[in-house]
């Protein structure tokens, strides 16, 4: 069996840099330079500390169909929110805009599906090594903990974004999860998919080890208890569990401290023009970015794929409510966005500063789910899930007068009125961040029913509102893993 056994060592990281499911090549003589053996490269507190800068490195740019950024944007070009480039052509990204994605030959969904699998494995070697350091290497007490915690926070959330483009992520009884790996790639072995609810109950797993044993904050740029919270409230209103993720949401709300909050005004979240910019109260985890690093949005919204018309058009829409007229959005799209060679772009990242960050997950998101879960979980809207929904308005400068305009929605609104304010201010409030109106989109379709092609009119095959994997991956594996269906 041929052996996959070094950790690369690049730019004072160890980038634990194993791809499952796709490598192919005959590697079993080949040793990298600047490179450690797996056995023994982490062995105390110091090469733990390094390591588990390589993990994190996972998330960082690399370059066109290296998975970031495109594991961020597709969701948005599925969604109609953005759109490819003049400068990206081509079968691939023609197929994510007719929502008809191409299933071989793949550079931008294969690159996505094993950039997440790398940082899988980046956590699985690091677990696995660190568990086998005596607890008495480290300093303070518990800092081998925190730093597990740390990593299983990070391999939820890849998994996670594996499991919502590529599994059947709005059905626990199918068959079509991801494969779970919990131990290292030593080999080219492939291993079959799980079920979604197997893949849901290893991310909540992880992300409840998370919640005990991360730290309570080191900076915003590391995972921490509270984004483990935040993203288990994430994972269960996918899931289905409205119950359990309004009552988690609502702890995170009321219990996380100044440190987690929403942030005032809106634009600070992203000023890019000093480093105050990583300690925003709004963002549970962010990937950090510096005026020497690109991390893979900001330099590639626009270049990669813009936002569209309908975009702006949403966000300059209104919707009646018991006969007042309810405009969706304040000064949100015009302080952000703008047009350039390149589309419609956004200040979101390094555009209005030298400094970046890719929000993995923001305090506005967590109230905007609890909206939602509460008012699922109740079958009407209750008061808290009004507030909540009603607070983000607020802090965007939505007034109570009562008239027309950009206000707060009324308790006269009814629940489908209400549900669909929740998925149009998160498709504003989040626009091109993590893709997240897609998996609304496709959410409501299959809870509500909701017709998909009212937004996206290519969007006619519900088989095809999550990504095929590459045959050639499937191929490379001898077939173990079975194709998502209708590819």
């Amino acid at each position: 069996m041929k052996t996959f056994n070094h950790i690369y060592v690049l730019l004072c990281f160890l980038f634990i840099s194993l791809t499952s499911c796709q490598l192919t090549e005959d590697i079993e003589d080949y040793k990298p330079s600047y490179s450690l053996d797996a056995e023994t490269a982490i062995n105390n507190q110091a090469t733990a500390e390094l390591a588990l800068g390589g993990v994190y490195s996972g998330f960082r740019q690399r370059s066109t169909s290296s998975g970031n950024p495109e594991i961020y944007l597709l969701p948005s070009v599925l969604s109609g929110a953005m759109a490819p480039s003049i400068f990206n052509t081509g079968a691939e990204p023609e197929g994510y805009m007719a929502n008809n994605p191409v299933s071989v030959n793949t550079g931008d969904n294969l690159g996505a599906y094993t950039r997440m699998y790398d940082i899988v494995n980046r956590c699985n070697w690091f677990i696995e090594k660190v568990s086998g350091i005596a607890d008495s290497e480290f300093s303070p007490a518990g800092r081998k903990s925190e730093m597990i915690g740390e990593v299983k926070a990070i391999r939820a959330t890849a998994n996670f974004y594996l499991l919502r483009l590529w599994g059947q992520f709005y059905d626990t009884g199918s068959a079509y999860g991801i494969t779970l790996r919990t131990d290292p790639a030593r080999s080219a072995e492939a291993f079959p998919r799980n079920t979604v609810e197997e893949s849901y109950e290893a991310i909540i797993s992880d992300l409840d080890d998370a919640i005990a044993n991360a730290p309570d904050l080191r900076a915003k740029y590391y995972t921490n208890k509270i984004y483990a919270k935040g993203l288990k409230v994430k994972v269960l209103l996918y899931k289905g569990d409205y119950p359990q993720a309004a009552v988690l949401a609502k702890d995170v709300i009321d219990n996380s401290g100044a440190d987690f909050e929403l942030t005032t005004p809106y634009t600070s979240i992203f000023d890019g023009s000093s480093e105050s910019l990583f300690n925003s109260p709004e963002v549970l985890f962010g990937v950090k970015g510096t005026p020497d690093e690109n991390i893979g949005i900001g330099n590639f919204v626009g270049f990669y794929a813009g936002g569209t018309p309908a975009l702006e058009a949403l966000a300059l829409g209104s919707t009646d409510i018991s006969g007042q007229n309810i405009t969706h959005d304040g000064s949100r799209f015009s302080s952000l966005y703008f047009t350039d060679f390149f589309g419609l772009v956004t200040y979101k990242y390094n555009a209005n500063g030298p400094y970046s960050m890719i929000y993995q997950l923001r305090m506005a998101e967590v109230y905007l789910i609890h909206a939602e879960a509460a008012a699922r979980a109740a079958g009407t809207v209750t008061p808290e899930a009004l507030a909540s929904l009603n607070a983000v308005r607020v802090r965007a400068g939505a007034t109570t007068t009562g008239g027309d305009g950009f206000e707060t929605y009324p308790a006269t609104i009814s629940l489908s009125q209400f549900l669909e304010a929740v998925r149009i201010e998160k498709y504003i409030e989040l626009a091109m961040e993590q893709g997240e109106e897609w998996f609304d989109l496709v959410r409501y379709h299959f809870v509500d029913g909701f017709d998909v092609t009212t937004v996206k009119p290519t969007a006619t095959d519900p088989d095809k509102y999550i990504l095929p994997i590459d045959q050639n991956s499937i191929d490379a594996g001898g077939n173990v893993v079975e194709q998502n269906p209708g590819y």
